[in-house]
């Protein structure tokens, strides 16, 4: 099996949009349908859990996709709205747009709301942190994890379990323990090593053409 690093992933990622023309509102998008195929959709509650990167703007895609199926889903949204990428925004904006309730957690009490959603819901979904998480995660952050963990019937991950190094699988202070990881486009080398963390994995592409990956493994 291919197996490439996190600046490998995110050089192709950069070859797709800048050099072929591939928006990346559009790899979002498949990155976020792929991830439904993957969904036992006979199921009604979910919870949703995002970061304000691109993990989290796939995330929203993700609920947008549920509630466009008719199901109950809550969003929450952990981290400074203030510095939400441009397709988090764009995803973020649509849910608004559809009267979606968003909560953003930011102390205790959120977490005790956090808490009443997962204990309701069929399916955890964690999209805070993806694959260029570098540092410990602390604070708010590793207690919303804690509730996650300690909280959720199943757990799937998108892309990688937040909290875990996508080149090395160690564990960056607190991660979460999901059942399944739907990655994208190729295997990362960490998801290999943290098989307690990562649940079964699916790699699903997102529409990243061959010639990407071939023009980044030359370097």
């Amino acid at each position: 099996m291919l197996t490439i690093t996190c600046e490998q992933m995110k050089a192709m990622d950069s070859y797709a949009i800048n050099t072929i023309g591939i928006p990346s509102i559009v790899l979002m998008e498949t990155a976020a349908l792929r991830t439904v195929e993957n969904i036992d959709t006979t199921l009604d509650k979910f919870t949703i859990i995002c970061g304000v990167g691109n993990n989290g703007g796939d995330g929203l895609a993700i609920a947008r996709i549920l509630l466009v199926k008719e199901k109950n889903v809550e969003v929450f949204i952990v981290g400074n709205l203030d510095k939400g990428t441009k397709d988090f925004n764009i995803n973020l904006e649509i849910l608004k747009n559809m009267n979606t309730e968003i909560h953003h957690i930011s102390d205790k009490e959120d977490l005790i709301l956090l808490k009443n959603s997962i204990d309701k819901s069929d399916l955890t979904l964690d999209a805070i942190f993806g694959i260029g998480l570098t540092r410990n995660v602390d604070g708010i952050f590793k207690d919303v994890i804690s509730t996650i963990n300690s909280s959720s019937k199943n757990i799937y991950s998108i892309d990688i379990p937040s909290g875990i190094d996508g080149d090395t699988g160690q564990v960056l202070g607190s991660a979460v323990k999901a059942n399944k990881t739907v990655t994208f486009h190729l295997m990362k080398k960490g998801l290999l090593n943290a098989p307690d963390y990562t649940g079964e994995i699916v790699v699903e592409g997102i529409g990243i053409p061959k010639i990407a990956t071939e023009t980044i493994l030359k370097y």
